[in-house]
């Protein structure tokens, strides 16, 4: 069995494609799966994914219909048989030796999960890497990363052992799928260990999720990802947890459901509006919105537009 398994959704990237395989092949550390799950995709990724399993055996392939990131990502996860997991989104990139790294520091301190940092890339190449000491890399431990606002919510910046994702799988057919199911395995409280390096890079893309045209459905989405936090979350022994999120993590994701719906276009929005007062107004009754953690004119805006709308 392989080390590692790396889980590879594909969907219309043809652009980026052989660049994120390249990558990953040419990785120090070597003894890894690909598995390139194509959900689907209209365009020539298929092709291109063929080729790339023809000529290296550790890439695998699996064709599903569409069922977007989560359910890409949730079908690598079935098949995984490598001791420890790595997200790979395959628009991006990742530094010749983020796995050895990151395998490295995982089993040197008999962590669950190691998280590095990114950097944008706002061009088809790949950015230029030089190589790394593990000796000069910086890292701390914690058993608690919840805590820890440096460190990002994100799924492509971690290798987590599969254990410490057993039973949790991301939410289907909903965008920013991401910060659930990170806050979920971070309920487990996942001896982490956090590095300085950046070890992945993030293609700045103008037609991707995260800039594509403000819409309503975007604004459900954060609020189902809310919701799956709030029944993770609310149970009497994750009490400070639970208060640490609405505090902390909630109060961003708010700014961001804001941010939406004020560059939403005219037409639309008064329906962005509309979804997103009512995602106020269930979060306030779950107790998961007060003026803690918030600017306080932002606080108050949110009052105005639950009135309002």
């Amino acid at each position: 069995m392989p080390k590692i398994s790396v889980i590879i959704p594909v969907y219309n990237v043809e652009k980026y494609l052989a660049r994120c395989l390249d990558s990953l092949l040419a990785q120090t550390l070597t003894d890894f799966e690909a598995i390139c799950v194509n959900d689907g995709s209209p365009d020539g990724s298929a092709v291109i994914l063929r080729e790339y399993a023809k000529k290296d055996s550790r890439i695998k392939v699996i064709t599903q219909e569409n069922q977007g990131l989560s359910g890409a990502r949730n079908s690598g996860l079935k098949v995984a048989t490598g001791d420890y997991i790595y997200f790979l989104d395959s628009d991006d990139c990742i530094h010749p030796q983020t796995l050895e790294i990151a395998y490295h520091f995982i089993t040197e301190h008999n962590a669950d999960m190691v998280c590095f940092d990114f950097a944008k890339n706002t061009n088809n190449a790949m950015p230029a890497t030089t190589p790394l000491k593990m000796a000069d890399i910086k890292f701390e431990i914690t058993n608690n990363p919840l805590y820890l606002n440096k460190v990002h919510i994100n799924a492509w910046t971690k290798l987590s052992k599969k254990e410490l994702l057993a039973g949790l799988e991301f939410i289907p057919k909903i965008h920013f799928e991401d910060y659930p199911h990170t806050l979920a395995v971070w309920q487990k409280h996942p001896k982490t260990v956090i590095l300085k390096e950046k070890l992945y890079f993030y293609t700045v893309d103008e037609n991707s999720i995260s800039h594509a045209k403000a819409k309503p459905q975007q604004i459900k989405d954060y609020h189902t990802g809310l919701n799956f936090v709030y029944e993770t979350y609310n149970k009497p022994e994750y009490k400070a947890d639970f208060q640490h999120i609405c505090r902390t993590y909630v109060p961003i994701i708010l700014k961001q459901q804001l941010g939406r719906c004020t560059r939403a276009d005219k037409a639309i929005k008064p329906d962005m509006f509309k979804a997103f007062a009512e995602e106020l107004r269930d979060l306030k009754e779950k107790n998961m919105l007060s003026y803690r953690g918030h600017k306080l004119s932002r606080y108050f805006r949110y009052l105005w537009i639950m009135r309002r709308y």
